[in-house]
């Protein structure tokens, strides 16, 4: 029940700080940093530290380090990984803005869309009756919390059936922003609407219609995207 409770290390407090001023635009994109013996000075820690922390937000995007230039601000929403959207739910107090919310359901769009084009027509009968299973459950979940893993398995075990090994990969990458937005969306809306469009998509699946459950998702997206089905803050 009780975890260990563990300090942040100097590292992890240094990239905090810095992906705090890169993500409030107080270090803007393509700034130049101070060199590492400047920061390590300016905030009283070691430049071992420094160095390591600065290539972690290399690693992640936020930063681009040259031996001869130093290092400077990237753009880090056309050049970071998805780890940056981690750090800017956690900079936003587990929110995302409005943009990044947009921008990850037309994603999703895609990949959805693929996955029932490439998992339809070899879905089994078995495999259907676990999809309609998890939606089931996703029905009786007690939290939003509970609700957004089970809906998101839902997705995750679709793109598995696909037949394409790198499909559920992708899903899973967006896992943690994808939680978040089921989670907004049940908050806001209740499991009646969610789990009448699981109920339309099982039935499009079950006939092996892929444009017709192409067109459930396409439309639920669609939807939120405009607002006609809160989910933005």
């Amino acid at each position: 029940m009780f975890k260990k409770l563990t300090a942040p290390t100097l590292k992890e407090l240094f990239v905090q700080e810095l992906e705090g001023l890169i993500l409030s635009g107080e270090l803007a994109i393509g700034q130049k940093l101070p060199s590492e013996r400047e920061l390590a000075q300016k905030m009283q820690i070691s430049r071992s530290v420094v160095n390591d922390g600065l290539a972690e937000m290399a690693r992640r995007g936020f930063l681009e380090i040259s031996p001869r230039q130093g290092t400077v601000v990237a753009d880090f929403h056309r050049n970071g990984t998805l780890d940056i959207l981690v750090s800017i739910m956690s900079y936003n107090g587990g929110q995302l803005p409005r943009e990044e919310i947009r921008s990850i359901l037309e994603i999703r769009g895609v990949m959805m869309a693929f996955a029932l084009e490439s998992a339809i027509p070899r879905m089994t009968q078995e495999q259907i009756d676990e999809l309609a299973a998890q939606s089931e459950a996703f029905a009786r979940a007690k939290s939003a919390e509970e609700a957004s893993q089970l809906i998101y398995e839902f997705d995750h075990m679709l793109s598995g059936f696909s037949n394409n090994t790198l499909l559920p990969l992708f899903f899973c990458s967006f896992k943690t922003p994808i939680k978040e937005l089921w989670r907004r969306y049940v908050t806001r809306n209740g499991v009646s609407i969610l789990k009448h469009r699981n109920d339309q998509l099982l039935e499009c699946i079950a006939r092996k219609d892929v444009v017709c459950a192409k067109r459930v998702i396409a439309d639920s997206i669609a939807e939120t995207i405009s607002g006609r089905t809160e989910i933005y803050s």
